[in-house]
């Protein structure tokens, strides 16, 4: 069964015959414009240009799957459909009188779309996939060397991002630092705790981080203290001196008592919160002007130098949870690799590029060139791609497709999704 969202695409991107297009009154017609596609109220596509035996008309286009439509939609009553110059539908079933009086012509698209386009719809839309709709399909978009979307996508994906940041943004009185801070919290946090990390900074005000800044213990008080840390193991002598810290900053700063729950469970210890939370106060202690560093770094390496001394204090080498000490005594708590690039990723780049946009002066090369130069992510979504055909190179092709894997292929946005558009041509 057609649905009217297909015949929206067919008609906005001309994917019917239309040099051999005729009205249902058989005069030939000329489609010059698509129009502006209106997802609110009114007709569906507005400011159309159009020729109908010679005389061109402008005006909106109302499209149906059948004529009958237009009648149970009770368009004849609405006045907002009077500067309708054309009526486009997949079946004429019925002939529409208020139409035929106004000479207000009908299109026809059936017998001018190709049989391969509506196999390959069907193949999209009903077939049944283990991975995305289009995956026995792929190839086909793989072997057209036109197309590259990694840069367009990953664009994108900033994009999302920035709209987010522009509201902490907004949260924050206009503060970068106390934005960059809060979308780096969010990065610490993982998967698991980004949430309730990014609720402690949102919460919180920063004057509180920049006067203690130049105290790393207060700051590590203050983090753990917040997140309800105090209360997982026993008491020992640096839990003590960190709850004490925290209670004579409670007194004097008058923050909220209100705590945030944070989680331990399915994380590896080294991702415990209270390793991340002490290596994000190591940050602030070691950088009280982050921003201006984060906003200048032109390169990888740049970024790399920011975090490569980046580590949870040294309590935390014989500890996971306060009070409580590892039988194993591990590594210092450094910011492996892969933790770097997540941060770089998913604070510093988007922090960077929403900066860029808020003052007009463009940034995506350098940010192009930095994710260039991160290796490409193997997680399982990744793993799929790669089945399908898919090179990645650096991180701006992974991120570009878990972006597309999270926009379209998970809901199935095969109309709206650049491959889908490929393969449906």
């Amino acid at each position: 069964m057609i649905k009217e969202n297909l015949l929206h695409h067919i008609w906005q991107f001309k994917k019917f015959d239309l040099f051999n297009s005729y009205t249902t009154s058989g005069k030939k017609i000329e489609i010059i414009r698509s129009g502006y596609y209106n997802t609110d109220s009114g007709p569906d596509f507005s400011f159309a240009k159009i020729k109908i035996d010679d005389i061109e008309w402008i005006g909106d286009v109302e499209i149906h799957v059948k004529s009958s439509d237009w009648i149970k939609h009770k368009h004849t009553l609405n006045p907002s459909y009077d500067s309708i110059i054309l009526h486009v539908v997949y079946e004429m079933d019925v002939q529409i009188p208020s139409l035929q009086e106004k000479n207000i012509p009908t299109l026809e698209l059936k017998s001018y779309i190709s049989k391969s386009f509506l196999e390959n719809y069907n193949h999209l839309e009903n077939k049944s996939f283990t991975f995305i709709p289009c995956e026995n399909l792929f190839d086909r978009y793989l072997h057209n060397p036109s197309i590259s979307l990694s840069e367009k996508l990953y664009l994108g994906k900033l994009q999302e991002k920035c709209d987010h940041i522009f509201h902490i943004l907004n949260l924050k009185n206009n503060d970068w630092e106390a934005t960059l801070a809060t979308t780096l919290a969010y990065a610490f946090g993982l998967k698991i705790n980004a949430e309730a990390f990014e609720q402690i900074f949102l919460s919180l005000n920063y004057k509180i981080i920049r006067k203690i800044s130049s105290r790393p213990t207060q700051l590590e008080a203050l983090f753990l203290g917040l997140t309800n840390s105090f209360n997982k193991g026993d008491d020992d002598e640096y839990s003590e001196l960190l709850k004490n810290e925290f209670n004579y900053l409670k007194r004097k700063f008058r923050f909220p008592k209100q705590t945030v729950e944070i989680k331990y469970l399915r994380l590896r210890p080294a991702h415990f919160p209270t390793i991340r939370l002490s290596q994000l106060a190591n940050l602030f202690s070691k950088y009280q002007n982050l921003f201006s560093y984060v906003i200048g770094a032109k390169s990888l390496k740049q970024y790399d130098m920011i975090l490569n001394e980046v580590k949870a204090f040294s309590y935390w080498d014989t500890h996971y949870i306060l009070g409580k000490k590892s039988s194993k005594i591990p590594a210092k708590r450094t910011l492996s690799k892969a933790q770097k690039e997540l941060i770089i990723l998913n604070a510093f780049l988007p922090v960077k590029f929403a900066y860029s946009q808020s003052i007009g002066k463009p940034m995506g090369n350098e940010i192009l060139t930095i994710i260039g130069e991160i290796s490409a992510e193997n997680n399982s979504i990744i793993k799929n791609f790669k089945k399908l055909g898919v090179n990645f190179k650096t991180a701006l092709d992974s991120q570009a497709f878990l972006y597309l894997y999270k926009t379209k292929c998970s809901n199935k946005q095969c109309l709206n999704c650049e491959i889908g558009f490929e393969i449906l041509k």
